[in-house]
C-alpha cells in the first residue's frame, strides 16, 4: 500500500483504504478497482490523494480504533451536530458509552503510533475532527497518567468541544475567504454557546463543559473567549488545544490545503510556552507518526523511497524502502533503511508522489 496523488491515479489501480463521504459513510470501499468515472467522482468530492494496493511496499496500516467504533462515532456526532438532541439528554448515555469504548480500545494497545491515513471528502471535517481530536486527547491523557474517570471527562468534553458551532451560521463556518472581524467575533462565540449547551441542556458536569469553553484559550492570553493565561486554563482544555490545532492543521479545508504532519508538529513545538503547554506537546509527539506509512520521502543522500514502518520509540526515524538511488536511477533490488539504526541517514523532504 502507498499514497498517491489522485491526479496520478489510473484505471485498474485498487483502493487500499476506504474513502468517506460527508455524512461519515463509506463512499468507496477499499478493494475496489478504480475506473475513470470513479476517479472523476473523487475529484468532484475534493479528494486530494488516495492509498492504493502496491506489491512493492507490502505494508498495511492498522487503525487504533475499529471501523465499528468509528462508524458509531460518526452516527452520534452527526446526530449531535444536527441539533435534533438539543434540549434533551437522550444522547448523553450514548456519548458516555462511545467514549468508554474508545478509551478501552486505546488502553488495550501497548504502543500506539498514529498514522493519519483516513481519506475523506472536504465536506466532512466536523465528523473526523471530533473523533480525531478525541483520540489524540485521550492518548495524551493516558501519557499523563489520567485514571479512567478523568479519561472519561476528557473524552466526552473533547468529542463535544465544538458543539457550539451548531448555532453559528453555516455560511460563516464554511466561508472560503478570510473572515471579516464581525464574522470572526461570531465564530468565537461557539465556545460560550458550547459551554451553555453542555452544562444547561445536556447536563454534563462542569469539567466536561469547561473543555468547550476554554479550548481556544492560549498560555500568553492571546486566545478566546476570555483571554485567560497559563494558570487560569484547566489542564484538560490545554490538552484539547493541542489536539484541536494539530488536527485542524493536517486536515483539508474549503479555504486551504492541509499541512504535512511533521510541519504541523513543528508549528506546535515553535508555539510552546506562548500558545501551548510544552509538557503536553512533549507527550503528544511521542505517538504521532511524523512521516506516515506509505508516504514518499527523500533522504539526505538524495535517495528516494516510501515509509514502510514506524519506530514507536523514534517517531521521526521510520524504516524507508528505497526505490531510487542518489542519482535518480531506479534500483533493480529494493533496500530498506532503518533510520533509527542508521543515524547518518535522515529525511529531508516529503514528496506528494513517487512512481514505482
Amino acid at each position: 500500500m502507498r499514497r498517491i496523488l489522485l491526479k496520478n491515479a489510473k484505471e485498474g489501480m485498487v483502493l487500499a483504504r476506504d474513502i468517506y463521504s460527508e455524512d461519515g459513510k463509506v463512499l468507496i470501499a477499499s478493494g475496489q478497482k478504480l475506473t475513470n468515472s470513479v476517479i472523476k467522482r473523487l475529484k468532484e468530492f475534493g479528494v486530494y490523494d488516495i492509498y492504493i494496493v502496491d506489491d512493492n511496499t507490502e505494508i498495511y496500516i492498522e487503525d487504533v480504533i475499529t471501523k465499528e467504533i468509528k462508524e458509531e462515532a460518526f452516527e452520534i456526532v452527526n446526530g449531535v451536530f444536527s441539533s435534533k438532541y438539543i434540549n434533551t439528554q437522550e444522547i448523553t448515555p450514548e456519548i458516555k458509552e462511545l467514549v468508554s469504548k474508545i478509551i478501552s480500545s486505546l488502553l488495550s494497545q501497548k504502543e500506539v503510533i498514529l498514522n493519519l491515513c483516513d481519506i475523506r471528502t472536504v465536506g466532512n471535517y466536523t465528523l473526523f475532527h471530533s473523533l480525531n481530536t478525541t483520540v489524540f486527547s485521550i492518548l495524551i491523557g493516558i501519557k499523563l497518567g489520567y485514571d479512567l474517570d478523568k479519561l472519561m471527562v476528557l473524552g466526552m468534553g473533547t468529542l463535544l468541544h465544538d458543539i457550539g458551532k451548531i448555532k453559528i451560521p453555516r455560511n460563516i463556518l464554511s466561508k472560503k475567504g478570510p473572515l471579516q472581524e464581525k464574522e470572526y467575533e461570531i465564530i468565537k462565540m461557539h465556545t460560550i454557546v458550547g459551554y451553555d449547551i453542555l452544562s444547561s441542556e445536556y447536563k454534563f458536569e462542569q469539567n466536561v463543559a469547561e473543555i468547550a469553553l476554554f479550548h481556544h484559550e492560549r498560555l500568553d492570553g492571546s486566545g478566546y473567549p476570555f483571554g485567560k493565561t497559563r494558570d487560569e486554563i484547566p489542564q484538560m482544555a490545554k490538552i484539547v488545544a493541542v489536539a484541536d490545532v494539530f488536527d485542524a492543521l493536517v486536515s483539508d479545508r474549503e479555504f486551504r490545503k492541509r499541512l504535512k504532519p511533521h510541519m504541523a508538529i513543528e508549528y506546535l513545538l515553535n508555539s510552546c510556552s506562548t500558545h501551548f503547554d510544552s509538557y503536553i506537546v512533549s507527550k503528544f509527539v511521542t505517538f504521532i507518526s511524523l512521516f506516515q506509512i506509505g508516504t514518499p520521502v527523500v533522504l539526505n543522500t538524495q535517495e528516494k523511497g516510501i515509509v514502510v514502518h514506524n519506530n514507536p520509540k523514534f517517531p521521526s526515524r521510520p524504516i524507508v524502502r528505497i526505490f531510487y538511488d542518489s542519482e535518480g536511477k531506479k534500483l533493480a533490488f529494493r533496500k530498506d533503511i532503518d533510520l533509527a539504526l542508521n543515524f547518518h541517514y535522515y529525511i529531508v523532504d516529503v514528496l506528494d508522489d513517487l512512481e514505482i
